[in-house]
């Protein structure tokens, strides 16, 4: 009981953190992208790499969003948010079927995978919809191979059907992102542990290599001259062994770090993160290869479906992690602490989450490690806890920065401080500046509302003139002074406002004396404070959680008095909120 309300709990917790904290613009790798895309056609699209990447079946979703939903980014973060279901009910069916092992075991499994998924730690990948659309692709067709290579190897279904079905698994995981590539090898030993006919395995082996083949032929590669991520390096293997220890290792670091007090986290970071990072993937490294490598070497793989999917899990995540290890080599060298770094949460934690469902299948024959095993199942909610709201909450405030900063590129303000949010990748902010103007050329994304139409009319033009009152009250000031797009000044305005005694304004509008629109703004849903002390515990920061609102002024001029409208369905507000000067601190005598 405690288990099943533990797996309740984690899989409404991480749903609703998942929703709250998700993207809702444009960011990171994803400006460069659909740079490419607004230029050329879709074919072409989909077969470029982008970073050695293959987007191909993602990126027909990434089109779809552009094209019939104005990038409006809900569409992707579903689709992901369905995709990473999908994953988890494919994992669970086999566990669920096996007859080798009790209820309670089945349960504490599911729990298992439903923590391994939904932890906020992986919200790098799973809070954006691009991301987890790439991933969970990838995850879901290798979890649809793990579910029928069992059953090709007992002859339940027809092969052929059964095989096909299998290599388009792996196809869909191969191009989908460059990780799904590992689906070949892992197929394979996988295959050969099941004692599957020899036929079947030289297909895999011609699937898998024609994959490779087609990957390596597609264009946006440089083949002709790659650079050696390995070389200079003292010790390849040694220090790819090292580097592979830290990325498995990372989850256990956060996990326990983020019971202490954030003021202690950064000195704690800076003196052991690396050290204990290789210490828990090495220990979690040599229980892999106890668990996997007797079961690969006698064949004997297919007698339980649970431990089934937990080596199926070690082994996949293994050849993916590798093959991160390997293809970031340089990077990882030139800056160390790059190798745990939470893009790579998805892959490590479910390599945890497989060595935890083969400890469990083994306590069903091992009395004297049941119990340990189970306690630490139903435990592992709790120990993974402050990690889970902390980075929830970190990701619901990481979407409201982005959504201020999507109020710079419509108000057509450089604000490099804002701005720099949506940039986590690294790519610059004047691709972003460029490709904005792509967005508001074809209303997409934060332009596909059309407020930066309004920005220059009359105040009488805009509704008609319609004013309604709507009992708006609030204060804001100018917070800081930036530039235009064209280098004209402009200012930064930070505020709150409600309406009617409570709702808040979705949009307003920033006017000068003589009426005119001089800026917009858009104010995010807010958390409320049972949502914040449910599931936040009442730690989200005030402008996160009240009626605060982020807004320009362009051409700004501070000796004019501007003023802030509500601009909601179809008319003004007859009230104002006046813009107060930005406070100066009096001169030190």
């Amino acid at each position: 009981m405690c288990a099943i309300l533990a797996a309740f709990a984690f899989l409404v917790s991480g749903a609703v953190y998942l929703y709250l904290g998700r993207w809702t613009v444009t960011h990171q790798d994803y400006w460069w992208i659909y740079d490419f895309y607004l230029n050329h056609s879709l074919i072409e699209s989909a077969l470029l790499t982008y970073a050695h990447h293959s987007l191909f079946f993602p990126g027909f979703l990434s089109q779809a969003d552009l094209r019939f939903f104005h990038g409006n980014q809900l569409p992707l973060f579903l689709a992901g948010l369905a995709l990473l279901l999908i994953t988890v009910g494919l994992l669970l069916v086999p566990v669920w079927r096996d007859t080798t092992v009790g209820l309670t075991a089945k349960i504490l499994s599911t729990l298992v995978v439903i923590v391994g998924n939904f932890w906020m730690a992986r919200a790098f990948i799973t809070a954006s919809g691009v991301y987890n659309c790439e991933n969970s692709l990838v995850m879901a067709g290798a979890a649809l191979g793990f579910l029928l290579l069992p059953i090709t190897g007992r002859r339940l279904a027809p092969v052929l059907p059964v095989a096909a079905i299998v290599v388009l698994a792996g196809f869909i995981a191969s191009f989908s992102q460059s990780t799904g590539l590992a689906i070949w090898p892992a197929l394979l030993l996988l295959a050969w542990g099941l004692r599957l006919p020899k036929y079947f395995i030289g297909m895999l082996a011609a699937a898998g290599l024609t994959a490779v083949i087609i990957f390596v032929l597609l264009p946006g590669h440089d083949w002709l001259s790659p650079p050696d991520p390995l070389k200079g390096l003292p010790s390849v293997s040694y220090v790819t062994v090292i580097w592979l220890c830290r990325v498995l290792g990372a989850p256990f670091f956060v996990a326990m770090v983020s019971w202490w007090p954030d003021k202690f986290y950064p000195p704690l970071v800076e003196s052991s993160e690396l050290a204990l990072c290789a210490a828990a993937g090495a220990a979690g490294l040599v229980l892999a290869m106890l668990a996997v490598l007797p079961q690969i070497i006698r064949r004997n793989v297919n007698k339980s479906s649970l431990e089934w999917t937990g080596l199926a899990l070690i082994v996949f995540t293994l050849f993916v992690t590798s093959l991160i290890v390997t293809g970031r080599g340089g990077v990882f060298h030139a800056r160390p602490f790059e190798v745990v770094a939470f893009r790579f949460f998805f892959w490590s934690t479910l390599f945890w989450t497989g060595l935890l469902l083969v400890a469990i299948r083994r306590a069903q024959s091992k009395r004297w490690l049941r119990w340990p095993v189970y306690l630490t199942a139903l435990a592992l909610p709790v120990l993974v806890f402050p990690a889970h709201y902390k980075e929830a909450a970190y990701w619901r405030t990481t979407r409201w920065n982005a959504e201020s900063a999507a109020a710079t590129l419509v108000n057509g303000v450089r604000d490099e401080q804002i701005i720099r949010v949506l940039d986590l990748g690294g790519i610059g902010p004047e691709l972003i500046y460029r490709v904005a103007e792509q967005f508001r050329a074809r209303r997409l994304d934060m332009f596909a509302d059309g407020l930066q139409d309004w920005i220059g009319l009359s105040e009488a033009n805009l509704f008609g003139g319609r004013h309604e009152p709507e009992g708006l009250k609030g204060q804001c000031r100018v917070a800081t002074l930036v530039q235009c797009d064209n280098g004209a000044p402009a200012a930064r305005v930070f505020g709150q406002a409600s309406k009617h005694g409570q709702s808040i304004p979705k949009t307003l509008v920033i006017v000068d004396p003589t009426g005119v629109v001089r800026g917009v703004a858009r104010s995010s849903a807010p958390v409320c404070p049972f949502i914040n002390r449910t599931f936040y515990l009442g730690k989200l920061p005030a402008k996160v959680t009240s009626n605060w609102f982020v807004g320009y002024i362009r051409d700004y001029d501070p000796q004019l008095q501007y003023a802030v409208r509500s601009a909601d369905n179809g008319a003004l507000s007859e009230e104002r909120i006046p813009v107060k000067l930005p406070v100066t601190k009096p001169a030190k005598p």
